[in-house]
């Protein structure tokens, strides 16, 4: 699958879901105290002082290592015994929708860490950029799905002419 669409679409996946360690996923702002930045594996505290880590997200961290794994993993799965492409077309395109369940897990995982950070401590959060990568990973890794069943459906169509 080196040579498909699909493996830009996957590739822009695992790049997005890098980007998650470096772009904050949201602000919390605490009147008096300071503000907090979420990032996908830590909470940082930014303001005049030197920036330090308040928190470690390990289970957000997992997750996004996770995706970002099982992307790759995505674009190089291939069978090797098989004589027949399709059995590993249909074992990417199984991976995709676990790609995207995961997603959908880490952009739940990370509101309600939010939520729960900002309730904690009682203070405002903000929405960032970076709460809408899980969102482009799985609109991504949907076009890498879609690309992967027209690869089916040309396969099965080759198996019909001989």
């Amino acid at each position: 699958m080196v040579q498909r669409i699909q493996t830009i679409f996957l590739l822009c996946t695992a790049v997005i879901a890098g980007l998650m360690f470096f772009m904050p996923a949201a602000t919390i702002v605490v009147p008096g105290q300071g503000v907090y930045e979420f990032y996908s594996s830590s909470v940082k505290m930014i303001g005049n002082q030197p920036e330090h880590c308040m928190a470690t997200n390990w289970t957000s961290l997992i997750l996004n290592i996770l995706i970002i794994i099982l992307a790759i993993v995505t674009i190089f799965a291939r069978r090797p015994k098989e004589k027949s492409v399709r059995p590993s077309l249909l074992l990417q395109l199984r991976l995709c929708f676990i790609n995207i369940v995961f997603m959908l897990g880490m952009l739940i995982l990370i509101w309600l860490q939010i939520r729960h950070v900002a309730n904690d401590i009682h203070a405002v959060w903000n929405v960032n950029i970076g709460f809408i990568f899980p969102v482009v990973g799985i609109v991504l890794t949907w076009l890498a799905i879609r690309g992967i069943i027209k690869d089916i459906t040309l396969l099965k169509s080759y198996d019909r002419i001989r």
